[in-house]
């Protein structure tokens, strides 16, 4: 950690200029003229640059009205123009600033050309840069004697702590206990800076179900780690990447997915999980550098993402369904998203309850596990994470799992282990396994609602023709085999005809498809993948290792067809 030295040098004096303990003032070379008051006091600390000799800037310290301190490590990129920027910013850390073109101006000048003595180093994002991690308010790490802070064009961060860390341990995270959706999502809180130290992927976890049943307590008991706000989806693209630039090796969380334009989200979710901007030029049309970031994010919606895509007509890939992580917030025990209430009367209490707690006491948790994880040795820390989710993976991943199901568990078992990390740690006041517990809880729960632990485009194919069927069952598929009053076959003429119907011996409706026709139905698909995945669930019944089958049916005499018996319409027991 950077220990400051007991006095910092004072700043080179520029001429004209001095600054008193009532601030900044100009004194004109003419002693017949009043010296003109700049600015408030403030103090240069330092001169800032990055580790290529670039981005040079000052660091400036400052106490508001109400004697809190501030610090700002100002880019002196800002004074090219006219300065609106880098005044609106001490402005609003509470430095007062002299009104007028002239004082204004002085003011520019100072600030460009105050030299002083100690150096910072700057970087322009938040999270790990080699083995520091610096946040918006401090870093953590061994700088090796010199401070490493963001340098940010405005003011630096949003995150505001409050209350204190004792008490969200009692009040926040003491309630996640038990409840395997908050858990999870807290335990997610800290997965975010493992991300550097495993070189794991970007992605998302959201959790999906109807309104007022808890959902976006999750989200607010995860954010409360860090003290950081909860964002809306509706964003634009630069937002969304400032939003993830600044959630860096950190948490993002995105609130109700379904006020967002389906486009729009799917694109956010795509570039988000991808952990790239995009590609944008300059006005002299040389290349803007591509803002990237590693970020796991938190998201909840009443849909899920392949939902809100499909709104505008867009079909998400299963790669990116396996990077946005869709998780029934219903926790299946008659309480929404809860399982234990904690001694208050009902759900919509204990969401109350916790909603007050997520306030009272924010922003202490992530500074406790960053200064844990620090002061050890990185390398093996990160081997014992590595382990743990090994473990975690052995004991949960079904047999025959799918990759695509492999690398999912890959993110659950990263997250088991950051929450089991932070317990032991002492951040987090849980007994041992119970991240481990709520991870296993949330995966088993992922694969029931993607349809089994098979690819995605199997269970997707296989849902569209489960669909396809109970859309067109009695419209496009022809009952050859019904008979009138006088026993003779009905003569119907059906349009877009794509097979065949027959009740079976209990009355229910089988289906015959043309070959054409399960064309038609597995359309998007590769049909002879999923033919073979529906014959494996029983939708299909194939004959002699074939899966279409010779029918004779009346009036057509014999042909080949793919048989769907009644219990096709079905999803009981599917497992892909």
């Amino acid at each position: 950690m950077f220990v400051p030295p007991e006095k910092e040098p004072p700043p080179v004096v520029v001429t004209g200029f001095r600054l008193r303990p009532h601030g900044l003032f100009y004194c004109d070379a003419d002693p017949d003229k009043e010296d003109l008051h700049l600015s408030g006091p403030f103090e240069v600390v330092a001169e800032t640059r990055d580790a290529t000799g670039g981005s040079w800037g000052v660091l400036l310290r400052w106490k508001d009205h109400d004697g809190r301190e501030h610090e700002w490590a100002m880019p002196r990129a800002l004074l090219a123009g006219d300065g609106t920027d880098y005044r609106r910013v001490l402005l609003d850390g509470g430095l007062s600033v002299a009104p007028g073109r002239r004082a204004r101006e002085l003011l520019t000048s100072y600030l460009a050309g105050v030299r002083v003595t100690a150096r910072a180093t700057c970087v322009d994002r938040t999270g790990w840069h080699g083995r520091v991690y610096v946040s918006p308010g401090r870093s953590f790490g061994d700088t090796e004697g010199e401070r490493v802070l963001l340098q940010a064009a405005g003011t630096a961060s949003d995150t505001k702590p409050r209350g204190t860390l004792d008490g969200w341990r009692k009040e926040v995270a003491a309630l996640a206990v038990g409840n395997t959706r908050l858990a999870f999502a807290l335990s997610a809180a800290f997965a975010g800076p493992l991300l550097y130290l495993l070189n794991a992927e970007s992605g998302g976890v959201h959790f999906r179900g109807p309104s007022s049943i808890g959902k976006s307590c999750a989200l607010h008991v995860a954010a409360s780690a860090w003290g950081c706000p909860v964002h809306n989806w509706r964003a634009t693209d630069n937002a969304a990447e400032a939003l993830a630039r600044g959630a860096n090796d950190a948490l993002l969380c995105l609130d109700e997915l379904g006020q967002a334009d389906g486009r729009a989200a799917d694109a956010m979710g795509y570039m988000l999980s991808n952990g790239t901007g995009k590609a944008r030029m300059n006005k002299d049309t040389s290349a803007r550098p591509v803002t990237t970031w590693r970020v796991l994010f938190l998201s909840t919606g009443e849909i899920g993402l392949a939902e809100k895509a499909a709104e505008a007509g867009r079909k998400t890939k299963a790669g990116q369904e396996v990077r946005v992580l869709d998780i029934p917030a219903d926790a299946g025990a008659g309480l929404g998203t809860f399982e234990a209430l904690h001694g208050s009367v009902d759900g919509d209490a204990f969401a109350r309850r916790v909603r007050l707690a997520t306030e009272t006491h924010r922003g202490h948790a992530a500074d406790a596990f960053l200064e844990a994880i620090t002061a050890a040795d990185l390398d093996e820390l990160a081997g014992a994470v590595r382990a743990g989710c090994e473990r975690w993976k052995a004991a949960h991943l079904p047999a025959g799992a799918d990759g695509q199901v492999q690398r999912a568990a890959g993110r659950f078992a990263l997250i088991a282990a950051a929450g089991e990390l932070a317990a032991t740690m002492g951040v987090l006041p849980w007994p041992e396994g119970e991240a481990i517990k709520s991870a296993a809880v949330c995966f088993d729960a992922w694969i029931g609602a993607r349809g089994g632990k098979g690819p995605a485009e199997v269970a997707h194919g296989k849902a569209q023709v489960r669909a396809f069927l109970e859309a067109h069952g009695l419209s496009r598929f022809e009952p050859a085999w019904e008979r009138d009053g006088s026993g003779n076959h009905l003569d119907l003429r059906i349009a877009n005809r794509v097979g065949f119907r027959r009740r079976d011996s209990d009355g229910n409706w089988e289906y015959f498809a043309l070959p054409e026709g399960f064309k038609e139905m597995c359309q998007g698909f590769n049909s002879k993948t999923l033919a073979a995945a529906m014959i494996d669930a029983g939708m299909l019944l194939p004959a002699a290792g074939k899966s279409q089958k010779p029918v004779r049916v009346p009036g057509n005499g014999t042909m080949k067809l793919y048989h769907f018996p009644a219990a096709a319409l079905s999803d009981g027991g599917d497992d892909a």
